[in-house]
């Protein structure tokens, strides 16, 4: 099936960038780089810790953040990981990637198209 992509707006208070997010339905929480969150100024707290199906471990901090899926237009208010470690392999990172969309964001949104 290959990678399923989908164009978002991130938000933290009035300050917003659009940007493309990588959409995982194998993983549980949402991601977001930490340049993602220094473009957006978003406010940092608290530990986070994920386990990835290769059992590698991605440690950051969390912060809150709006998410709107431009196509359809719906958002949630989701609190995500940050973390660079995700985006620092070479085939996402080559692709400029800042933003991981899992089972949360999908649920919230009760997005049922992910193209």
């Amino acid at each position: 099936m290959g990678r399923i992509y989908k164009p978002v707006e991130v938000s933290f208070e009035d300050r917003k960038i659009t940007t493309v997010g990588l959409v995982d339905t194998g993983a549980d929480e949402s991601v977001m780089s930490e340049r993602l969150a220094k473009k957006i100024s978003a406010e940092l707290y608290g530990r986070y810790k994920a386990f990835c199906a290769s059992q590698y471990v991605i440690r950051g901090r969390y912060t809150d953040v709006t998410i709107k899926d431009l196509k359809s237009g719906k958002y949630a208010t989701l609190k995500v990981g940050v973390s660079d470690i995700p985006f620092d392999t070479d085939d996402i990172n080559d692709e400029g990637l800042e933003i991981i969309l899992c089972i949360d964001f999908i649920q919230s949104v009760n997005l049922v198209e992910l193209r």
